[in-house]
């Protein structure tokens, strides 16, 4: 529902592939046969496929180093946008990914690829939230669990003190 206003006036093409971008993002397992990408698409399914992020990244940053405003630039900075927002890539690093999506939104408003950038930062957003949230709750989970821990420590010494008390008792009686 968020999105329907920014997919409204996409091809399906357009929604299947930002689909597929959003169920990768979420690291959810998933089929090679259940993902879509058209033939030129960010990333290319080798990335997902074989994990090839080192030679995907370096061949983007080679390719931003050449660009100086010309047509595909724009893909570049979606494909190093991407790499560095995808959550099984061991170049994930959200502040940049953040810093090539901005810069796509600049300097290629007009590009079919900016779309893709928006939502992605949007995802990355709204995943953001639900990470910082997540690291609340789990935070508040220990807190609960020492607490617990702590409890159960005074009810069994309370437990022996009351044996021990029993047993002071019973002594006296005899």
């Amino acid at each position: 529902m968020r999105y329907r206003k920014a997919l409204a006036g996409l091809s399906a093409c357009d929604i299947r592939v930002i689909t597929t971008m959003c169920v990768l993002l979420t690291g959810c397992t998933h089929s090679s046969s259940m993902l879509f990408w058209p033939q030129e698409t960010f990333p290319p399914p080798r990335v997902i496929e074989r994990g090839d992020y080192k030679n995907f990244l370096a061949d983007n940053q080679r390719s931003l180093a050449k660009c100086s405003g010309r047509t595909g630039c724009d893909l570049t900075l979606l494909n190093l946008g991407f790499v560095y927002a995808y959550p099984p890539s061991p170049y994930r690093d959200p502040q940049k990914a953040r810093h090539y999506l901005s810069e796509l939104q600049n300097q290629y408003p007009g590009s079919p690829w900016t779309l893709h950038g928006r939502l992605l930062l949007a995802f990355m957003s709204e995943q953001g939230s639900a990470e910082e949230a997540q690291r609340r709750f789990r935070t508040e989970l220990r807190s609960r669990d020492a607490m617990i821990r702590k409890l159960r420590e005074q009810l069994n010494r309370s437990r022996e003190i009351d044996i021990e008390m029993e047993k002071i008792e019973r002594d006296l009686l005899r």
